[in-house]
Formats: C-alpha cells, sequence, structure tokens
C-alpha cells in the first residue's frame, strides 16, 4: 500500500478503530469501518469504468460524506479530484470543466440540470454522478453504484510527492481562473503542520463548515484529522446557529472561519451554548471589537490569527501561541515546509518594517498551474513564488498583510478576480470602460464596487449592470455597488489608477 496516498488511510483505521466516528454528519454518524466500505465501493466503480491515474474528476456539491467518501475514492485509484464552486454560473461551470479536462462528475442533484444544459460544450465528460439522489437520465446515482459493488476491495494507487492531487481553482488577475496544483506531497507537509500545531490526535473532532471546494475546508486541517483517526463534523452549509449547536452536542476541538462566519458566530450566540470543548479557532482578518468578542464567546480557545493561500495548501503563516497577545494583529511567522521573504521591486529582501511584496517557497508551496506555463512563470521567479500581497515583517519576523499587488478583492472567504468582472461588464453595450475594485464591508470584509464610463449618448443604471453581471457570474463576484464618472483614473502609462478607485468616496448608486 502506498503510504503517500490519503485514499489509503481508511485501510489503516478500520483496523484500529472500526467502530469509531469517522465523519459526522446532522443525519448520521459514519464509522471508519462504514468509511472504508464506502471507500472501496465506490473506488471500484470509478475503476471498473476505466477512471485512473491522472483522469480528472469534478465534484460540484454541497458538503456530505458522499462527498468526502468521493474525495477519498478518487486518490485511492489514482485521479485527480477537480472541486468546483457550486455558486458557479453555466459559463463559469462550463470553462472549469474543459478547462480541467474532467472526464467525471460527480454532483448533487440541484445541480444536475446545469451540468445537463452544458453537455454539449463539455464533450469530454464521460461519467455521471448524482450524489444524493437519482440525478435523471445519464446520471448514476452514486448509492447504487456504492451498493453495486459492496464487499469490493481497491488497491491503493501508487503516488510520488510530485503527483497532482487537486486542482483547485482560484480567481487569478485575468479574466479566468487559474488551477493551482495540489500534490500528494504538499498535502503530507501541510498535515505534519496542522498536526504539530494543533496537537491533533483521534480525540479530536473538527467542525468542516466552509465549502469543501476550499482549500480551508480540505486542508485546514479539514481532511486531515481522519489520518489522526479523529472525525470531521460536517455541515451541509454554514449557518451560524446550527454550527454553535453542533459544536457543544459533538465536542468540537476546532474548526476555520472567516470574518463573515465569526460575525455570524457571534450574533447567533446568546451565552447559553456549551463551547468549551472548543481549543482552536482559525481565522484571518478579525480585530478590534469582533476579536475582543470572539475572545469572549470562546474563553478556553486559542484564536489563531493566519495567512493561507491555495497556492501554499492553505497555511503560510500563523501567530506562535506564546506570542497571541504581543502580536495581535499580524499573521506571525512561518509554518514549517514554507519560507517567505518581503521584497522590493528588484527582488531583493527589504528590510524589517518596509513594506514589499511577500514571496514563498518551500515543499508545501504549488509548483504552478493547470495547463497554464505563463501564469506559472509569471508566479515563479528567481526559486520564489510571488504571492501578489504586500508585508512587512517586524523585527521578530512576524508579518503583517498591509496591501495587494494584485487587483484581488477577497469577500466572504471567496477570492474574486477584479478582471474577471470586468469582462462581462464590458459586454454591456452602453460601456465604454470599466474598473472594478473591492471597497470594505462590514460582514463580507469586501465587496465588489464597478466604476463605470459610459458610452457617449448612452445611458445604464447601476441595477441594469449588476443585473448582466449576475446573468454570468456567481452572486460574490457580481458587484455590490456602481458609480458612473466621466473618465477612470490613470498614470502616465496608460495604467488605471485602482488606488485611487478605492479611496473615493462610497458609491452614488447601489442596489441592496
Amino acid at each position: 500500500m502506498s503510504s503517500i496516498n490519503l485514499g489509503g488511510v481508511v485501510d489503516s483505521h478500520r483496523s484500529r478503530r472500526p467502530d469509531q466516528p469517522a465523519i459526522i454528519t446532522e443525519s448520521r454518524v459514519w464509522t471508519y469501518e462504514d468509511l472504508a466500505q464506502a471507500v472501496h465501493s465506490f473506488a471500484a466503480w470509478l475503476h471498473d469504468r476505466g477512471v485512473g491515474r491522472g483522469d480528472r474528476v469534478a465534484l460540484l456539491a454541497k458538503n456530505s460524506a458522499e462527498y468526502v467518501v468521493s474525495l477519498l475514492a478518487v486518490y485511492r485509484v489514482g485521479g485527480i479530484a477537480v472541486p468546483l464552486n457550486y455558486r458557479l454560473q453555466s459559463e463559469e461551470l462550463t470553462y472549469l470543466l474543459r478547462d480541467s479536462g474532467s472526464v467525471a462528475i460527480l454532483a448533487d442533484g440541484e445541480y444536475t440540470a446545469s451540468i445537463d444544459a452544458i453537455l454539449a460544450d463539455t464533450p469530454q465528460l464521460r461519467l455521471r454522478v448524482c450524489l444524493d439522489g437519482a440525478g435523471g437520465a445519464g446520471w448514476q446515482p452514486w448509492a447504487q453504484a456504492v451498493a453495486a459493488h459492496a464487499g469490493s476491495s481497491v488497491p491503493v494507487a501508487e503516488v510520488g510527492p510530485q503527483d497532482v492531487q487537486r486542482i483547485m481553482y482560484t480567481s487569478g488577475t485575468t479574466s479566468r481562473p487559474k488551477g493551482v496544483l495540489v500534490t500528494h506531497g504538499m498535502v503530507l507537509c501541510n498535515l505534519a503542520v496542522m498536526t504539530a500545531e494543533f496537537q491533533l490526535s483521534a480525540e479530536d473532532r473538527i467542525l468542516v463548515s466552509s465549502p469543501l471546494y476550499h482549500i480551508a475546508a480540505l486542508d485546514a486541517p479539514g481532511l486531515n484529522v481522519l489520518f489522526q483517526g479523529g472525525a470531521i463534523v460536517v455541515m451541509r452549509r454554514f449557518d451560524a446557529a446550527g454550527a454553535l449547536d453542533l459544536m457543544a452536542r459533538h465536542r468540537v476541538s476546532g474548526g476555520i472561519f472567516v470574518q463573515a462566519m465569526l460575525h455570524a458566530l457571534r450574533d447567533a450566540s446568546d451565552g447559553s451554548t456549551d463551547v468549551s470543548s472548543v481549543k482552536w479557532l482559525i481565522f484571518g482578518a478579525a480585530a478590534g471589537e469582533l476579536y475582543r468578542d470572539i475572545r469572549k464567546q470562546f474563553p478556553g480557545a486559542r484564536l489563531v490569527q493566519s495567512y493561507g493561500l491555495t497556492e501554499g495548501c492553505s497555511m503560510v503563516s500563523c501567530v506562535p501561541e506564546r506570542l497571541a497577545s504581543a502580536k495581535l494583529g499580524t499573521v506571525g511567522t512561518a509554518v514549517p515546509f514554507i519560507e517567505f521573504r518581503v521584497v522590493d521591486e528588484s527582488g531583493r529582501e527589504a528590510p524589517a518594517g518596509t513594506p514589499g511584496e511577500i514571496v514563498v517557497r518551500g515543499a508545501k508551496v504549488t509548483p504552478g498551474y493547470w495547463g497554464d506555463t505563463g501564469a506559472t512563470e509569471t508566479a515563479w521567479r528567481d526559486g520564489w513564488f510571488h504571492t501578489g500581497d504586500v508585508g512587512v515583517v517586524d523585527a521578530d519576523g512576524c508579518l503583517s498583510i498591509t496591501d495587494r499587488l494584485k487587483d484581488m478583492i477577497r469577500s466572504g472567504g471567496e477570492n474574486v478576480a477584479s478582471g474577471e468582472i470586468e469582462r462581462v461588464i464590458y459586454d454591456h453595450p452602453a460601456v465604454q470602460e470599466v474598473a472594478v475594485v473591492g471597497v470594505p464591508d462590514p460582514r463580507w470584509q469586501e465587496v465588489p464596487k464597478a466604476f463605470v464610463v459610459l458610452k457617449k449618448g448612452q445611458t445604464a443604471r447601476a441595477d441594469e449592470l449588476i443585473a448582466h453581471c449576475r446573468a454570468s457570474l456567481a452572486s460574490f463576484k457580481t458587484p455590490k455597488h456602481v458609480e458612473f464618472i466621466e473618465v477612470l483614473p490613470r498614470n502616465a502609462s496608460g495604467k488605471v489608477l485602482k488606488r485611487e478607485l478605492r479611496e473615493l468616496a462610497p458609491s452614488l448608486e447601489q442596489v441592496p
């Protein structure tokens, strides 16, 4: 058995702790024996249909035990998983399925019609599996596939550290998402990091409430706890009251939450829920009143400020526990298997206290982007991966994030490329020019705002342009604000000065 393939973890634990919980959902507890049987059965179904080493298998679904089982089965046969954001529109899904070359898709029933509608544009898709029902014509019910292969045993595929386990699509600075390569070696390094930092063991129960198409849900620490023989408590979709209830009922040890989730957890609490089991909470942006309120709500928990990237297999740095108070507001020091530097425009390391671009390298960092040598070469320079984020390192080596070089918007835990939104707005017949930036939002951290120059003699309303975007983009990418201006600010070389746009007054027109 290959020790580096996470798809083999079920074999170890079915012999050591077959009756212990592995996956806890709102309706069922899956033991390690249950998990092993299901992984073997679905892996056998995939194998019998020719899915094997290097084949891409897309997943379009909300969180579930079936999702987790399917991931492990794909890994087990040597396939490459392609988790997709279920909030995307048809045009976006078509691009990702074609770009990845996925030969199979596993989807919830509520998304099967969307896939059927784009089959003509995705001819490489030869297998369709419905995870939670019948799915309709041409769809294989997941439960039937598993039942038909009950008792089957599939050997775990041999994989090396450089072999790709997943393609995780993330918004880039261009008009199209980029497929981040996540290798088996990256995942194992991250597993070691998470185990050491949070002392993971078979006693831990980790709440997975972020969507499983996210690196945060899968790797921070996510499925890593299964390697230790612990359990993951899977929420189909996050809601604050439900999360607090699950924490109390299942004695949850920890979880990761974006700023919007922290707001919701705070607002949903009346102080009566027992959250004493929570040992740590990971987050990126939370300061001031919100930090103090979460500290009060979870008095026994370590609040872990961190900096993470899909390209870094989740966590790049975090504040050491001993410095939690002294370094409040920073994102701490580098985790094992990662180095970071802050460099100037020439690539030279910036002195302490001087802002510059954050660059990273190490065994936990992606080798590049799927099928995109140009983007890979742009990101990897002089042996360092250039994040596009701006930071400053203090005299103690702790990093603070101060800005970004790339035109990325961080909204509710999602990365949103301004160029992708601009491409859609440019298709509107009344638009001459557009620039999209992120503007602060008390709940979502940032939301997209479009600055639009109309063609001479043309008219358009903010709600009209927003509706135009909704037809092609996921809701979290759709601008929440539109402002019409006479001319976009530019520098001497003609580049739009987005920093100036971010500093302009609040939107003149917006739609709730």
